[in-house]
Parts: C-alpha cells; sequence; structure tokens
C-alpha cells in the first residue's frame, strides 16, 4: 500500500527522502527518552503542572 501511494503521488525520490526523514527523527526522538535519566523524565512529565512563570512582574 505504501508502495501505491508513493507512487500515485508522482514525486519520485523526494517522497522518499521525506518518509525517511520523518522515520529517522522518529526513531532518534525515541532513542533521547530511552536514554533519558529517571530524573530528567520526572522533570519533563511534571512541565505543565509545574508553579506558572511570572511573564510580567509587577511594577513597584
Amino acid at each position: 500500500m505504501m508502495k501505491e501511494v508513493v507512487r500515485a503521488m508522482e514525486t519520485g525520490y523526494l517522497a522518499y527522502v521525506g518518509l525517511f526523514a520523518f522515520i529517522f527523527a522518529f526513531v532518534m526522538i525515541l532513542a533521547r527518552v530511552a536514554i533519558m535519566k529517571k530524573a530528567e523524565r520526572t522533570e519533563a512529565k511534571n512541565l505543565p503542572l509545574g508553579e506558572p512563570t511570572e511573564f510580567y512582574p509587577e511594577q513597584n
């Protein structure tokens, strides 16, 4: 099915380059997550739940 889609697009090797780039990036992200230390994973997991930062501090 994948080959049929690529052939129908008539983009030649450009489609394969894009697909390869996507798969490569996905694998690199998985590798990064796999080698993260537990402390880094915990910190990343709690990022949205952390204390909000003040972008506009009160002026005195």
